[in-house]
């Protein structure tokens, strides 16, 4: 914890600074405001990535993706992309199924209106499969 404590006070020396910019003095006040042990979680667990590297490399197709196919249109779909993105991937790291095991919380989150709309948009969508299969 020693090593913590003083890469800390290292990181508050550094960003003490007066900042021209409003949102960089907010950045720097509001990474000061989490807890030391989560900032350097890297130096005491050595499982624990210096950096967000993996991260950024896993949201890497997914922002591809809305780049080409210039995002959903809406600020509102634009948001339910990256969560459920977010949710896919990290079901994927922990080896679980989405679908399976995630149907509660997705519910919950998105509600019985959309839930209703996007069950009957499923059912369209059978019925029309299972019609262009018997053709």
């Amino acid at each position: 914890m020693e090593d913590v404590e003083n890469l800390y006070n290292k990181l508050v020396f550094l960003l003490d600074y007066d900042y021209e910019h409003t949102k960089s003095r907010k950045f720097v006040d509001n990474l000061l405001k989490r807890r030391k042990e989560w900032l350097f979680s890297f130096v005491v667990h050595k499982d624990v990535e210096p950096t967000n590297n993996r991260a950024e490399r896993a949201l890497k197709p997914s922002v591809i993706y809305t780049k080409t196919n210039g995002g959903t249109r809406s600020e509102t779909g634009d948001r339910t992309y990256e969560k459920l993105t977010s949710v896919s991937y990290t079901s994927r790291l922990w080896k679980s199924n989405i679908v399976k095991d995630g149907q509660p919380e997705i519910r919950k989150w998105m509600g019985k209106k959309y839930m209703k709309k996007i069950e009957g948009r499923l059912d369209k969508s059978m019925k029309r499969r299972g019609q262009a299969s018997e053709d």
